[in-house]
């Protein structure tokens, strides 16, 4: 591939991926450089990874919500389960309460 066929003399897989992230970004590929491609990668990562980040909060907020919604219905369960087998002990005794 020569260059007056492509910015960079790339791969075309490459050169696709470069186009991808231009228009994405807004950076247009003949001024891009080498610089000017980490700094936009950099930006893109940055962003990603703070979009999983907030997505990974949330997920946490959401899962410590129902781990201690779960604890309190196992909780009222056990201790209806205790009044329930109590009831049925002294009913089996005989005794009225």
């Amino acid at each position: 591939m020569s260059k007056s066929t492509s910015c960079f003399a790339l791969t075309a897989k490459r050169a696709r991926a470069l186009m991808l992230v231009s228009i994405i970004l807004g950076a247009p590929c003949a001024q891009a450089t080498e610089s000017t491609l980490n700094q936009t990668a950099q930006k893109a990562g940055s962003t990603v990874g703070s979009a999983a980040h907030a997505v990974g909060q949330e997920g946490k907020k959401i899962g410590l919500t129902v781990g201690h919604e779960g604890k309190k219905v196992g909780l009222a369960i056990g201790h209806a389960a205790k009044t329930g087998g109590l009831a049925f002990w002294h009913a089996v005794k005989g005794e009225n309460r």
